[in-house]
């Protein structure tokens, strides 16, 4: 199952920088390990904000929200998923770009 998580980050005005700094470093060797494991398949920044979008590739909801609930920075983040489905425009190009009429 494919899901958009949209992730805004709250950063707590009561953790020194060190602290976050480990924190941040950590949520980066986390998402780092999701995309080698093949289950976070692309991730993006939204320009302007403390703020991360990505597609995510699991089994079912339960896999994601274990994924997500792991994440070393949950506590601090605003999270909304959306179930994704494939859009028939999506189908028909890719017939289209293997030759198919």
């Amino acid at each position: 199952m494919l899901f958009l998580v949209d992730i805004q980050v709250r950063k707590p005005e009561t953790l020194d920088a060190d602290a976050w700094e480990a924190l941040t470093q950590a949520e980066s060797d986390y998402g780092m390990e999701a995309r080698r494991s093949g289950k976070q398949l692309h991730v993006w920044r939204k320009a302007g904000a403390y703020a991360t979008l990505a597609i995510w590739d699991v089994e079912d909801n339960d896999e994601l929200h274990t994924l997500i609930s792991g994440l070393p920075l949950f506590q601090y983040l605003d999270i909304t998923v959306t179930p994704l489905v494939v859009h028939p425009s999506t189908v028909r190009w890719e017939q289209i770009q293997a030759g198919g009429a």
